[in-house]
């Protein structure tokens, strides 16, 4: 069986190495802010020895818009071109591709940001190398077009422990109440199960270095380090309003742990049986071999292993969750949690009194002992194989979904179905996914041109690169060339004349027609070349009486012109 072929308008990119880690920003274009759609993944295929290359790719689209554009009798001059081509009037828009290798270590994980107060321009991504972590800033706007100037930037980088392994990062602002200033934070799960959350802030050198330079200079201070996970933590993000941190791990369970203090405030176990079926058996575990002990002792089973693959915050108010596990084979399930306010664990403490270190002390210990009422609201099926990759839409409405089996699943949660379904267009599974960063009815920089709103973003190991969409054609019709020729509308009057004649005329056509058909049947001699030179009143009155008008004394039906 051949492979499934991609139907536009979602396509499908070859790319020179595997790919391991993807995100995804955009924000759209608007007369005061510009409009960025930033794509960046991460992989390679070994070491710089070896001669396969191991970078990151990143693919930026920025439009800037014309200040002398949006005057007020712009859209009054307009000449009847299409939209596009006025957005390209008041918008300019440039593309460009940056590289940054990472030697002989590979990038498993990489996040894209722009923060609110950003000053410097720039997209910020972080990558995660090994044991470290690189925060660079690549330029939105380059000056001069010189391409030196457009290159990444290294910011700033830290280790996060000694082997511990960075393997995901997100980043989110949170404004300090007590300090009353914006606090920019990142997150980044870890290999050994640890979570480890830094602060982003200028370096005390930074307002030297800025009066002879543009860059400021940042520091990554690590604040907490987060501990309640046994494996490889596979998926994070942060509270919406950022003093908690979601986490999820291949030891078959989601976490929530407080940014501040690190305590971990809930635990979610998932399940990956059929909740409508009977409960899976009991089964005696031997904790020191991992191992199921059967009827049989010869016959020693490894205990079934639960990935947590996903999880991700569904609102606003950070109360609803969204976590997908599966096992390593069986279908996989969407879970969604409900959680409530915290709920203490023990008595309150003493009488306050102390100040200053002793009440931040206190606050530590209260929040110690204080705990997520958290609750499963239903669980469902959404994929009957395990899924290797998910990503949730801006708008907390579609899951993009990635199996084992190479396929990509468009989920709604609203219905709790598989809205689209592109099957097995990766060769490999799935290893990383990004979904649409804003509203699909916003457009992104770059998606005017063809009309097409993306979902999703999948790549795989197969060095390949897809891009997905609901839509089943490019919502803007081809613009077809301007005729040389004057035309003109009609007008009411000239219309309904020609919709009060175009039926006669169709009658009158068809009689003449037919009339032509008896002529050639009837007057053949008559119409010939030499008779008619000869003798033309002999065709016309074959044509009269014969064809159109019958005699009076013929008998049979008759045509007696009036």
């Amino acid at each position: 069986m051949g492979k499934p072929k991609i139907r536009p308008p979602s396509t499908v990119d070859s790319l020179s190495f595997p790919v391991f880690g993807l995100t995804w920003h955009g924000t759209p274009a608007t007369p005061k802010n510009d409009g960025v759609s930033f794509t960046a993944y991460c992989g390679g295929g070994g070491s710089a020895k070896t001669g396969v290359g191991n970078k990151i790719v990143c693919d930026l689209i920025a439009q800037q818009a014309a200040p002398s554009s949006f005057n007020n009798g712009d859209d009054n001059n307009n000449d009847g071109g299409g939209s596009e081509e006025l957005f390209e009037r008041r918008y300019h828009t440039a593309r460009r591709t940056v590289e940054i290798s990472t030697g002989e270590a590979l990038c498993f994980g990489i996040h894209a940001f722009r923060p609110y107060d950003d000053t410097l321009q720039m997209i910020r991504l972080v990558a995660c190398v090994g044991d470290e972590i690189l925060l660079y800033g690549i330029p939105i706007h380059l000056v001069d077009s010189n391409e030196k100037e457009g290159a990444a930037i290294l910011l700033a980088k830290a280790n996060v422990g000694s082997g511990y392994g960075a393997n995901v990062a997100t980043y989110t602002a949170m404004f300090h109440v007590q300090q009353n200033q914006l606090q920019h934070l990142i997150a980044v799960g870890c290999e050994n199960g640890h979570l480890v959350v830094f602060r982003i802030h200028q370096s005390e050198g930074s307002n030297a270095a800025s009066a002879s330079s543009s860059l400021s200079l940042v520091e990554l201070t690590k604040i907490t380090e987060c501990k309640g996970h046994t494996k490889a933590i596979c998926a994070i993000q942060f509270h919406p309003r950022g003093h908690e941190v979601l986490s999820s791990a291949k030891d078959g369970t989601a976490r929530i742990f407080s940014v501040a203090t690190g305590h971990e405030l809930g635990t979610m176990k998932c399940e990956v049986h059929d909740p409508n079926g009977p409960p899976p058996a009991a089964i005696a575990i031997d904790p020191s071999k991992s191992t199921i002990k059967t009827k049989d002792p010869r016959m020693m089973k490894r205990a079934p292993q639960i990935l947590v693959r996903g999880c991700a915050y569904g609102d606003l108010e950070g109360k609803t969750i969204y976590t997908i596990a599966s096992g390593k084979r069986g279908a996989a399930y969407l879970t969604k949690w409900k959680s409530t306010t915290l709920v203490s664990l023990k008595g309150g403490g003493g009488r306050d009194g102390g100040v200053g270190k002793n009440n931040e002390q206190q606050q530590q210990q209260q929040q110690q002992q204080q705990q997520l009422n958290i609750r499963q609201e239903y669980r469902v099926q959404c994929s009957p194989v395990p899924i290797s990759a998910i990503s949730l839409s801006s708008d907390c409405t579609i899951f993009a979904l990635g199996s084992v089996e190479g396929s990509i699943l468009l989920y709604n949660l609203e219905t709790k179905s598989v809205l689209k379904e592109f099957k097995e267009v990766h060769d490999l599974p799935v290893t990383c996914l990004a979904s649409r960063p804003i509203p699909n009815a916003l457009m992104l920089p770059g998606e005017l041109e063809g009309g097409v709103n993306f979902d999703a973003v999948s790549a795989s190991a197969d060095n390949r690169m897809g891009r997905w969409t609901l839509q089943r054609k490019s919502r803007i019709k081809p613009v077809r060339a301007a005729s040389s020729s004057y035309s003109r509308k009609k007008g009411p009057v000239e219309q309904f004349v020609w919709n009060m004649l175009r039926i006669p005329l169709l009658l009158l056509l068809a009689l003449v027609m037919v009339a032509i058909r008896d002529v050639t049947i009837v007057c053949r001699e008559e119409f010939g070349m030499p008779a008619v030179l000869l003798d033309v009143g002999a065709a016309g009155h074959c044509l009269y009486r014969e064809v159109l008008w019958a005699e009076d004394t013929r008998p049979g039906i008759k045509f007696v012109p009036v």
